[in-house]
């Protein structure tokens, strides 16, 4: 066997290997029917939505325009790892507030906050 010829071996050996890997990784994936899908909207601004898909995964939110946009919802689905996670939330005047035990908790202050 030549340099030429074996170099070109190792090459393809590695193109196959490397794309057996992506295959695994980006390959087809199974399609995840959606099972229910509800939307509401009124000439008010008020809307609402809410689906759930095959997998157990859902989301809903609902809100309204009251002096800016006001609404709240959450969504829940299984980790890549199989944990159930369930993130709930309100955004309105004072921001998005999310919610869940998943969400990381800053640790408390070294001191004592006073108002003035």
């Amino acid at each position: 066997m030549t340099s030429f010829t074996s170099c070109t071996v190792v090459v393809v050996l590695a193109v196959m290997v490397a794309g057996a890997a992506a295959s695994s990784v980006y390959g087809p994936r199974p399609v995840i029917p959606i099972v229910k899908d509800n939307r509401n909207q009124n000439a008010y601004g008020e809307y609402s939505f809410q689906y759930e898909s095959g997998d157990g995964t859902t989301r809903e939110e609902s809100g309204r325009q009251n002096d800016g946009q006001v609404s709240q919802g959450g969504w829940r689905y299984s980790s890549p790892y199989g944990d159930p996670v369930e993130i709930t939330f309100v955004a309105d005047h004072g921001g998005y507030q999310p919610q869940g035990a998943v969400l990381p908790v800053a640790p408390p202050l070294p001191y004592s906050r006073t108002g003035h």
